[in-house]
C-alpha cells in the first residue's frame, strides 16, 4: 500500500486500483474562524488525490475541513463519504447528497474494492468520533483519529482487527481532547503493530507535539517507531521490510 502523508492527520492511501483520503485539511478554515494559523502547507493540490472516497473521523475543521471536502466531492462526482453520523450529518447540511454518503459506527465495516475499511472506538469531544482500520489482502493499517488515551482501546482495536495491525497511526498533540505523545506511545505499545507512526503534530503552534520524542517514548517501551514526511510518498511494505512482529504479541480474541 502507498501512504502520502498529507499533514495533521490527513493521509492518501494507494492500494491496487483504489484510492482512499482520511481527514485532509488543505484549507485556512481553522485560522479564519478559530485564529491558529497553519505553519504546513498543502503538500499536493487537490486535483492530484483523485480518491474513490474520503474517509473523515469527525466533525472537527482540521479532519471534517468543509472547504477542502466540498472541492474534493464537487471536483470527484463518483467520490463516496464515509464517517460517523456526525460527520455524515455535517455533510448534509453542506449539500452533499446523501446517495454518497455512508455512515459507519465503531465495528462496522464498509468495502471499497480491494480495501476494507472498519470504524473503530474513540474517546474525542465529538462523542461520535471514531477511528479507522484499513485493510487490504497483505497489510492492516489503524488510525486512530483524534481520541484521548484510555486502557480498553488497546483491546478494543485488536479485537475488531482481529489480529495486531501493521502499523498504527497515532496522533500525539495532546491538547484539545487527545491523548500526549507518553500516551500515544503508551497505547502503541499495548497495540502492538510491526511500527508506529506519529500524526495529528506540526501544524499549529498552539497545538504540536515533538515527533522525535515520541519516537523516544517508544523505544523505551520496546515499540519501533518511524516519523513519515509530509507530502512524501512511501511503500509499506517497505516501512514493514526490517519490522518483525515481536514474539510477544498477545491475542485478545
Amino acid at each position: 500500500m502507498n501512504i502520502t502523508w498529507l499533514g495533521q492527520s490527513g493521509y492518501l492511501l494507494e492500494s491496487g486500483e483504489q484510492r482512499l483520503v482520511v481527514d485532509p485539511f488543505f484549507s485556512n478554515i481553522v485560522e479564519s474562524e478559530e485564529g491558529m494559523k497553519r505553519l504546513m502547507p498543502p503538500p499536493r493540490s487537490i486535483a492530484s488525490l483523485s480518491p474513490d472516497a474520503l474517509f473523515i473521523t469527525h466533525n472537527h475543521l482540521d479532519h471534517f475541513d468543509p472547504e477542502t471536502v466540498l472541492e474534493i466531492m464537487n471536483r470527484f462526482p463518483a467520490c463516496r463519504l464515509i464517517g460517523p453520523q456526525s460527520v455524515t450529518k455535517l455533510a448534509e447540511t453542506n449539500g452533499i447528497a446523501a446517495d454518497r454518503l455512508t455512515t459507519l459506527s465503531p465495528g462496522e465495516t464498509y468495502g471499497l474494492g480491494n480495501l476494507s475499511l472498519t470504524a473503530t472506538p474513540a474517546r474525542h469531544s465529538d462523542p461520535l468520533a471514531v477511528g479507522l482500520l484499513v485493510q487490504n489482502c497483505t497489510e492492516l493499517l489503524w488510525f486512530s483519529g483524534d481520541t484521548l488515551y484510555y486502557s480498553e482501546l488497546s483491546q478494543q482495536v485488536v479485537q475488531l482487527a482481529s489480529r495486531h495491525p501493521d502499523i498504527a497511526f497515532v496522533c500525539i498533540n495532546g491538547k484539545l481532547g487527545n491523548m500526549t505523545l507518553l500516551e500515544a506511545a503508551k497505547l502503541s505499545s499495548e497495540i502492538q503493530p510491526r511500527l508506529a507512526i506519529p500524526m495529528h503534530y506540526g501544524m499549529f503552534a498552539e497545538n504540536t507535539a515533538d515527533p522525535e520524542e515520541f519516537r523516544r517514548a517508544s523505544a523505551s517501551l520496546g515499540q519501533r517507531a518511524a516519523i513519515l514526511q509530509c507530502g512524501r510518498s512511501v511503500d509499506s511494505s517497505g516501512l514493514l521490510a526490517d519490522q518483525p512482529r515481536a514474539a510477544s504479541q498477545t491475542s485478545f480474541a
